[in-house]
């Protein structure tokens, strides 16, 4: 099993076909082609998860830790930790508070369009309150987003969980390309690496570890 929590509707698209995915609102209705993926219907923030110990070859978590209230972060973790088999990775990737707090410092509006788009720009206002925009990303208010996750305080529960060599990574780099990817396109890629997992370049961080 290669596990995709939090999977949105990436768990559809054809390169990602062989991934069972995890997010409780592909059932939904009127949920189109994600009935074309594997998903197991429960709710990740409630721990224990119903999977066995050590079925897991990976995990991929894209944009999913922020919606954790931090109460629940340590249990949300310690599953990850219990479901991976000895050896097998988890890439996790979270909006960067770094980031955002810089283009704060420059008053870069367009960094908040590109982030949200211009349908939640004309939605929440961001031309007259751009400060929301810079700080809507960490907050529950419109995105149900639960906590502020630093890259330091992932690692910190991930170390704390047992997992080793817990390593900041780049878009696109990745240790375990088999897994989650390469920028190299494949047409270029002998080994028959899938493209690239990542998404949302120029605001996340990502993050890798090793049960």
């Amino acid at each position: 099993m290669k596990l995709n929590i939090g999977s949105g509707i990436l768990g559809a698209n054809s390169p990602w076909a062989d991934w069972v995915n995890v997010d409780f609102a592909a059932f939904e209705e009127d949920k189109g082609d994600w009935s074309l993926a594997e998903y197991l219907n429960f709710d990740m923030r409630n721990t224990p998860w119903p999977l066995d110990n050590e079925v897991a070859e990976c995990i991929f978590a894209s944009h999913v830790f922020e919606h954790i209230e931090y109460n629940r972060i340590e249990g949300f973790i310690g599953e990850c930790y219990r479901v991976l088999k000895p050896g097998g990775p988890i890439r996790m990737i979270c909006p960067d508070p770094r980031v955002f707090i810089r283009n704060w410092q420059i008053r870069n509006r367009e960094f908040i369009r590109d982030c949200y788009g211009q349908e939640n720009w004309d939605r929440w206002d961001y031309e007259n309150n751009p400060h929301l925009g810079f700080t809507d990303m960490f907050f529950p208010d419109h995105y149900a987003h639960a906590n502020c996750p630093s890259i330091d305080m992932a690692m910190m529960f991930l170390i704390r969980a047992g997992f080793r060599i817990v390593q900041e990574m780049n878009y696109g780099n990745s240790r375990f390309p088999k897994y989650f990817g390469t920028m190299r396109p494949v047409s270029d890629n002998p080994e028959g690496h899938p493209e690239t997992m990542d998404n949302r370049p120029g605001m996340s961080w990502y993050l890798e570890a090793v049960k």
